[in-house]
């Protein structure tokens, strides 16, 4: 038996699937989602089921409604709890690239104080200077 992937681990943890992406073909024949969408599925649900004998709605379409909604309601905490994590991640991915940028600094600065005394390691380091230069520290200067 194979070891499950930290991918698997949290999905199965999630109580959710692990799908491929969707090709574009998928997702232009998805109905398109309008802002306020869940409010008005909910609302279209319960007008069917109030009106279900008088509509003549086939079984499958209040089937499709309440299923779908109930799919919709079963993924909404796992989706919001890999929101935080994610949005919790990508901050914490910011403020470790803050710190090479800073180890970058300091780096610019000695490659600079010994590029006369080594000049290959200023040659070498060109493409370093190069890019630090459009990322000055501290606050802009007013001119």
């Amino acid at each position: 038996m194979s070891e499950k992937t930290d991918l698997e681990k949290v999905a199965e943890l999630l109580n959710v699937e692990i799908l491929s992406p969707l090709d574009s073909g998928d997702i232009l024949s998805l109905h398109k989602a309008l802002p306020g969408y869940q409010a008005v599925a909910d609302d279209a649900a319960r007008f069917v089921q109030k009106h279900k004998d008088a509509l003549k709605l086939d079984a499958a379409v209040l089937a499709g409604l309440t299923d779908g909604l109930a799919e919709v309601k079963r993924l909404e905490p796992p989706e919001h709890l890999l929101e935080k994590l994610h949005l919790s991640v990508y901050h914490q991915r910011l403020q470790a690239t803050d710190r090479c940028m800073e180890a970058m600094y300091d780096t610019t600065r000695r490659i600079r104080d010994f590029a006369e005394a080594y000049p290959e390691i200023a040659e070498e380091g060109q493409t370093l200077l190069d890019f630090m230069k459009a990322f000055k520290p501290g606050p802009k200067r007013e001119k």
